[in-house]
Formats: C-alpha cells, structure tokens, sequence
C-alpha cells in the first residue's frame, strides 16, 4: 500500500482526460488518457488507453499504452502485450511482453549527450614537403 507521501505527490491522468505541457511530478505518474507534452517522473505507468505524444523520462516505465517521441528510462522499460511505442528509446533494462510493440532507434545505456561533430584530425606534413610559395 502506497503511503499518504506518495500519493501526494502522484498524479493520476484519467481515461477521457486530455492534458497539454510539460509535467514534473516527484512520485508515480499513471496515465489512462493523453498527454501531449512532456513527463518526467519517478515511475511512469501508461494503462491500456493512455497515450503520451512528447518526452518521457522516468526511472521506470510500464507501457500498456502507447508513447511517441523520445522515451528516457534510467532503470527499467516494460512494454506490456498492450503497449507500443515510437521513437527514440534510451533504457537501462527493457523487457518486451509477446504483442509488445515497439518502432524506431533503441539504445541502451545512458542518453547520448547531442554535442557538435568532431572534427577531422589535423594532417601535419614535414616541412621539407609543405608548399612554398610561387615565385620564390
């Protein structure tokens, strides 16, 4: 049974509910209708008719719904026979029910960090080979 801490600091999304944004919430997040928009939390449960379109970050993610855009699972990602997801997936720990669907880039580990592409190695010649100017 969850303590009365955690429930406060829950947030449910009920079936029919559609929201837009981005959400913070410190504890469980359970959504059973739409968000579109951005999630981070502690534990991220999508029930059956629940449908995220946006970023989710969590330590935990149960999908018996669907997610699109990038998910972000620090710890554990569970997509249930139910569940689907499209996009970029970045998890620690996945595990796929038979009729689990998922579609796009996986990677395993840490998010890779965006950062601008490296550049080609220098090439050094001798000096004897370097170009001299013409007329000299």
């Amino acid at each position: 049974m969850a303590n009365q801490s955690d429930s406060l600091e829950s947030v449910v999304i009920g079936d029919g509910v559609v929201v837009k944004g981005a959400f913070t919430v410190p504890s469980k997040a359970v959504i059973n209708g739409v968000i579109e928009g951005d999630l981070t939390a502690e534990e991220v449960l999508i029930g059956p008719t629940g449908r995220i379109t946006g970023r989710v970050s969590a330590k935990v993610i149960d999908v018996r719904g669907q997610l699109h855009n990038t998910i972000v699972s620090e710890r554990s990602l569970i997509v249930r026979a139910t569940g689907k997801i499209v996009g970029k997936i970045h998890y620690s720990e996945i595990e796929i029910e038979k009729g689990g669907e998922i579609e796009g880039a996986l990677s395993q580990g840490a998010e890779p960090v965006t950062s601008a592409p490296t550049p080609a190695p220098a090439i050094s010649t001798p000096p004897s080979a370097q170009a001299k100017p013409a007329g000299n």
